[in-house]
C-alpha cells in the first residue's frame, strides 16, 4: 500500500490549515491512505523534513501554501522521492500550474490515484544564496512585493492582498539599471521593472505573468519588462491578471534555460513567495539538472500529450 507523509504548515493561511486540519485527516481516513502528519514549527522546517524523511515514503505531500510547497520541493531536490501537494493555502500559484485547485478532496482522489510526470526544476542564485524553485522566481517590483507581505496587510488575502500591496510597491518602485543575459545571447541593458523565469504561468495568487507555460517543459519562459513609465507600470500590473501583458512596449516574452543579471542597485529575489536574498547584485535563474518526480490529476497528463502532438 501506497504511504504518505503531510507535511503541514499549521500556520498558513493565517493559521486556519491547523484549524481545518482534523477534517481534511478524516476525509484522508476515509480513503483508507496509510499516512503519517508532520507539523511544521518555524521557517525551513519543512526543508529539513522532506529531507529526513524523503526515503521512508512513497509520497511527500506538501500541504499548505506555495511556501510550503517551495520548502518541500528543496528539502526532496536529488532524494529521487515523489513529491506531491494539498493545496490549503492562500495563492496555491504551483497548484493552480498543474490544475489543481480549492477543493482539497479532489487533491486527496489525485494523490490516491498516484499518477506523475517529471517535471522541470529551477535554480535561483542570488549572490551566494541559493534556493531550488518549482514555480516561478523573480526580481524587480514583484519581489519587493513579496517582502511587504510578510509584514503588511495582513487582514487580506489571496490575489486581493497582493494586488493592493502590488500598487502600493509600483507606486514606490524606481527603474533599477540592469544587464540582462538569456542563454548566450547578446545581454541588454535598461531599467528593470520586473524579470520572472520559471515553469508555471501564474504567481502572487493569480497575477499570470507566464501566460500558457507548463512545469512539463524542459525550459523556462522568461518575461521581462524595462524602460516602463509610472503609468504604464500601474496599467501593466492591471493586465497581468489575465495574461494580456504581452505585446505591449518593452514587454519581454520568449524561452531559455539560463538567465543573468547584473544590477546596479540591490534587488531581493524571491522564489513562490519565499525571499532568496533580500538584497543582491547578481542573479541567476537556470534549469536544474534533474526533474521532480510529482503527484498530478490526468488532466494535467493530457495537456502534456495534446501539447507534443502539436
Amino acid at each position: 500500500m501506497t504511504s504518505y507523509l503531510f507535511i503541514v504548515n499549521p500556520e498558513a493561511r493565517n493559521g486556519a490549515i491547523g484549524k481545518m486540519w482534523p477534517n481534511v485527516e478524516e476525509e484522508i481516513l476515509k480513503r483508507g491512505m496509510r499516512h503519517t502528519t508532520i507539523y511544521t514549527k518555524e521557517p525551513k522546517h519543512a526543508i529539513e523534513i522532506a529531507r529526513e524523511e524523503a526515503n521512508n515514503f512513497d509520497i511527500i505531500v506538501a500541504t499548505g501554501g506555495d511556501g510550503t510547497v517551495n520548502e518541500v520541493a528543496n528539502g526532496l531536490y536529488g532524494t529521487g522521492a515523489t513529491f506531491g501537494v494539498l493545496p490549503l493555502g492562500n495563492g496555491n500559484d504551483f497548484a493552480r500550474g498543474i490544475l489543481l485547485d480549492d477543493d482539497f478532496q479532489r487533491s486527496l482522489d489525485i494523490l490516491v490515484n498516484c499518477k506523475t510526470l517529471d517535471l522541470t526544476v529551477g535554480i535561483a542564485t542570488a549572490d551566494d544564496d541559493k534556493r531550488y524553485f518549482v514555480n516561478i522566481a523573480d526580481t524587480g517590483v514583484g519581489a519587493t512585493i513579496s517582502v511587504s507581505a510578510f509584514t503588511e496587510a495582513k487582514w487580506l488575502r489571496g490575489f486581493l492582498k497582493y494586488y493592493y500591496l502590488a500598487l502600493k510597491g509600483v507606486l514606490k518602485y524606481r527603474l533599477v539599471p540592469t544587464k540582462i543575459q538569456v542563454d548566450d545571447q547578446e545581454p541588454s541593458d535598461g531599467g528593470l521593472v520586473i524579470l520572472a523565469a520559471g515553469v508555471g504561468h501564474r504567481f502572487g495568487a493569480g497575477f499570470q505573468i507566464l501566460p500558457d507555460n507548463y512545469a512539463f517543459e524542459p525550459d523556462f519562459a522568461i518575461c521581462y519588462a524595462n524602460d516602463i513609465g509610472k503609468m504604464d507600470q500601474i496599467n501593466l500590473l492591471n493586465v497581468l491578471k489575465g495574461g494580456n501583458h504581452l505585446g505591449r512596449k518593452n514587454v519581454h516574452y520568449i524561452r531559455g534555460s539560463k538567465i543573468s543579471l547584473e544590477l546596479g542597485k540591490a534587488l531581493p529575489v524571491e522564489v513562490e513567495g519565499e525571499i532568496v536574498s533580500f538584497a543582491a547584485t547578481k542573479v541567476t535563474f537556470e534549469v536544474a539538472p534533474e526533474k521532480m518526480k510529482t503527484v498530478v490529476p490526468d488532466e494535467f497528463i493530457q495537456l502534456k500529450e495534446s501539447r507534443q502532438k502539436k
